[in-house]
């Protein structure tokens, strides 16, 4: 089967396998080789920036600016950081003289945060995407870039609805990936795919994070017997660590954390150690604010986006050899979005954690909503599987932790997915 679908796949452009070429050298380059290539790139980027893009020209001149200002890392700090509402406002601004609006490729977000975006993106700029990719879902778990992988997403844009002999064999064979689209779960759907799966045996399993723990807890709830993956590769959401133990126990495999979205593509990958997830350096300029997540793409020169804040958080970043072998910085313990944090009038401020602590403990429960809601000053939990005496634990507790009593219950429903499929268990509605 292997080699059958070596003939057949979609072959990687000359372009990609150069990058992925490059990328697979440099991951094991010493910090200051990495740091010096990065600055390199950041100050072509800049250049090319402040002459061709107007957003920049006007931003830098407006805090008298020139490239040539900016001599370190440390100076990039004077260039103010470019928020989401920023690239909503100036959107055409933001897109280089150099380029003709037709000849780039139009992406989205899905507003997980609430703030949906349009943006765009050069030929170029998808090269070192689809590169990176491959080096963090394959070559980091010790594969190569043909290797089968299974899919669980939820993005109609990149899987389709259904499960058709067609649409498996296409995918298998020219895209090496099995795939299942998570957007809906249905029972039927679910064990027609696991049959498919222990059939080709797929030695990657790769996946949102909720997906993974939502299938982990339907096999062990339907007692499904499973062909075991070599590694698993959690991507598109926080992998909480009662997430992590769940599907590791349950598919009896490794996990791979993996970072990274639709505006800047992979930012960073967790590898055999699991001492923070290597920051792609070749690719991305990662900083950390406040805890909140920085990135500067560099290779994205049709609409370049300059200290962009994500929306993400974490804890830190730190330098030093991995026992891996890589010498690249590492982000130290994401933390989830901006938008898992609810702040109560007490002046207490709830972290999405929290309540993955409160519910992993709950082992009948696989999703839960917590949503605030502010003229109301009231949270309402969402979920289908509590008891009485759940409910009664739960109010007990969070009022014992953060002197809030205001805690009611309703049932859950699949409208707190996404557009993209993705769970959200934090919300804030102005109801």
């Amino acid at each position: 089967m292997k080699r059958i679908t070596k003939i057949l796949r979609r072959k990687v452009t000359p372009s990609i396998q150069e990058k992925l070429s490059f990328l697979l050298k440099s991951q094991y380059w010493p910090l200051e080789k990495l740091k010096e290539y990065q600055w390199s790139r950041v100050q072509e980027l800049l250049t090319h920036s402040y002459e061709n893009v107007s957003y920049y020209r006007m931003l830098l001149k407006s805090h008298d600016l020139k490239p040539d200002d900016i001599k370190s890392f440390e100076d990039l700090k004077k260039i103010p950081i470019l928020t989401k509402r920023n690239i909503q406002e100036n959107t055409d601004k933001l897109i280089s003289g150099l380029c003709d609006k037709k000849n780039l490729f139009l992406n989205s977000t899905g507003g997980s945060t609430g703030h949906p975006l349009v943006f765009y993106q050069d030929e170029n700029y998808l090269e070192w995407e689809k590169a990176s990719a491959i080096r963090a879902w394959k070559y980091f778990e010790g594969f190569d870039k043909e290797e089968l992988e299974a899919v669980f997403w939820g993005a109609e844009r990149d899987i389709k609805k259904g499960l058709s002999i067609k649409g498996i064999i296409y995918n298998v064979l020219r895209n090496g990936m099995l795939p299942l689209n998570t957007f809906y779960y249905d029972s039927d759907l679910i064990i027609r795919y696991f049959l498919y799966y222990n059939f080709l045996k797929p030695k990657i399993l790769r996946g949102y994070a909720s997906s993974l723990f939502y299938m982990a807890n339907f096999i062990e709830e339907n007692n499904l017997k499973i062909h075991y993956p070599k590694a698993i590769i959690s991507s598109a959401e926080t992998l909480w660590p009662e997430m992590r133990k769940k599907i590791e126990k349950v598919f009896n495999s490794e996990i791979y954390d993996s970072y990274g979205s639709r505006e800047v593509s992979q930012i960073a990958t967790e590898c055999s150690m699991h001492d923070g997830l290597h920051v792609v350096m070749e690719n991305q300029y990662v900083e950390i604010v406040d805890k909140c997540i920085i990135v500067t793409n560099l290779n994205n020169y049709g609409m370049p986006f300059i200290r962009y804040k994500i929306g993400d958080l974490a804890d830190g970043i730190v330098e030093g050899a991995c026992g891996c072998g890589r010498h690249s910085m590492r982000l130290t313990r994401l933390r989830g979005r901006e938008s898992d944090n609810i702040s109560l009038p007490n002046g207490k401020v709830i972290h999405g954690e929290y309540f993955t602590h409160l519910f992993y403990g709950l082992f009948n429960v696989d999703s839960f909503l917590v949503e605030y809601r502010t003229k109301q000053n009231n949270l309402v939990i969402k979920c289908n599987k509590l008891t009485s005496e759940d409910k009664m634990s739960l109010k007990t507790r969070i009022n014992e932790d953060l002197s809030f009593s205001n805690i009611n219950f309703e049932k859950l429903d699949e409208s707190t997915k996404t557009s993209t499929g993705k769970f959200k268990f934090i919300k804030v509605v102005h109801i």
